[in-house]
């Protein structure tokens, strides 16, 4: 058995000064020990130094394939420039490498407010697919050789979005290798400790019929040190039954982002004549979320614009409200919300998803949200508003998009650029372990410190309850499942 001590520990929504130490055996945390409390010699002792233990952090969104596999492509996030772009491309490209990842651009950061053209790509990376991808995922250019490749593209237009974007994206990742594919998800794995993550919640298919390299990873699921999730993102509700799934969905799309002009509004943009885009019509959620609760499947969907998250919970709301509520159906990402909304969504019993740093990153009357939104920007990511609704807030990274980095999160969510919508220490913490825990059923196991729990662990050198600096915050070491399988003491 494992005796962790010296430790401040998180149990009841607080650090317990009479709690000294916690008793592992095998996976389980087998007694809570108090200051009063014998400790055996022939217990393992840890010393924790004075460290923070709290409940494994779980991210209930990701894309670990992806953000794992741009791991080894090229960042564009410090650039501010198409030549800073270009050079970075050039200076980054390596000659084993059949197909060029380029990710986190931002046309806001750039001079020039635009993307690279595919002539520009060209003279930096002639002879090898290149994909270049915005920050949001949601668009993407492509040069020439990767345009020659890539089949069944529709539009002529050099920055590719909505079912052009998946397609690219897609096919791209579809010729991968299995080790490449298996790698991926190892790259994931570490960055996800390094975050302070034991469980992350991720999304495997291409948002429409295939569920791409599930099975594979479903069978190789005991290789990551890191519990991984998985949900079927697909509307392939018959395959999702045959792999085990218990739910369906995560990014299957009900519109696209903000940063892209897709997020669908019911009024137009502020900066551009849309009102971005709706991908099906109400019939088709609402029979595909009919199918789905008859064979007893969560269902998960993304929904950033207020039009887009209306038809979503409409489609929920067509169902039984306690069915919605015990397979704990997802609105993922539900950013723009006014007031009526929220009390839609109160009544279907939906689950709010949702990205804290978000607003962080693209929040207040300054950025990138003011800015696409206007004043909307206010009625945007309103985590305590949801929530005094009795909405649960289950609350995630959507990595790659921003980074697995749980004092980032817990910052964002506690400092939300508008006052009213932020949360409370003690709020924030429990949206990242009870909260996610239940989301995914498992609430009777894990998402609290307590005797008879997982041995799921995060031992942080930072006290998330005061007044912390998010970036000198340090990961110590990850418990899973009773083991120590990171170790940055």
């Amino acid at each position: 058995m494992i005796y962790l001590y010296n430790a401040h520990i998180y149990h009841n929504a607080k650090f317990d000064a009479q709690l000294s130490g916690l008793l592992i055996d095998k996976d389980r945390i087998v007694k809570l020990c108090f200051n009063n409390d014998k400790v055996s010699h022939n217990w393992e002792k840890i010393n924790l130094n004075g460290a923070y233990v709290y409940p494994g952090f779980i991210d209930a969104h990701t894309h670990c394939f992806s953000g794992g596999l741009y791991l080894s492509g090229i960042d564009l996030s410090e650039c501010t420039s198409i030549k800073e772009v270009l050079e970075h491309i050039s200076n980054s490209l390596k000659n084993n490498q059949q197909y060029i990842f380029a990710w986190r651009f931002d046309e806001e950061k750039i001079a020039e407010k635009r993307f690279p053209n595919r002539q520009e790509l060209n003279s930096v990376c002639p002879d090898r697919p290149l994909l270049l991808r915005r920050i949001d995922g949601h668009s993407c250019v492509l040069n020439s050789k990767a345009r020659a490749i890539i089949p069944g593209l529709k539009s002529s237009n050099e920055i590719l979005i909505a079912e052009d974007n998946d397609r690219a994206v897609n096919w791209l990742q579809d010729n991968l290798s299995e080790a490449e594919i298996i790698e991926a998800y190892k790259n994931a794995a570490q960055a996800a400790l390094k975050g302070g993550f034991t469980t992350v919640h991720t999304m495997i298919g291409d948002a429409q019929m295939s569920n791409q390299h599930y099975k594979l990873v479903r069978d190789h699921l005991n290789e990551f040190p890191v519990s991984f999730e998985l949900y079927p993102q697909s509307f392939n509700i018959r395959d999702a039954l045959e792999l085990g799934a218990k739910r369906i969905g995560g990014c299957i799309l009900a519109d696209g982002s903000i940063g892209s002009h897709t997020a669908a509004m019911t009024l137009p943009y502020k900066d551009k004549n849309t009102r971005g885009i709706l991908y099906h019509n109400d019939e088709f959620w609402q029979e595909f979320v009919a199918q789905a609760h008859k064979e007893h499947l969560q269902v998960a969907v993304h929904c950033i614009g207020d039009a887009a998250i209306h038809q979503i919970n409409s489609a929920y709301a067509t169902q039984d409200r306690e069915e919605v509520k015990e397979l704990r159906d997802e609105l993922i990402h539900c950013e723009v919300t006014p007031d009526s909304l929220i009390q839609e969504i109160a009544k279907s019993g939906a689950v709010a998803v949702m990205q804290p740093a978000f607003d962080l990153l693209w929040g207040g009357n300054s950025g990138l949200y003011s800015e696409r939104l206007g004043d909307r920007y206010k009625i945007m990511n309103r985590f305590q508003s949801l929530s005094r609704q009795g909405i649960s807030i289950c609350s995630s990274s959507d990595w790659y998009v921003t980074d697995m980095n749980i004092a980032m999160s817990l910052y964002a969510l506690i400092h939300h650029h508008n006052p009213q919508e932020k949360l409370e220490p003690i709020e924030a913490i429990k949206s990242y372990t009870e909260n996610n825990s239940w989301l995914n059923h498992t609430e009777d196991s894990l998402g609290i410190i307590e005797e008879g729990y997982i041995a799921d662990l995060s031992v942080m050198d930072t006290d998330f309850t005061k007044l912390f600096d998010w970036n000198k915050v340090r990961t110590l070491l990850i418990i899973k499942d009773g083991n120590i399988v990171y170790d940055d003491r």
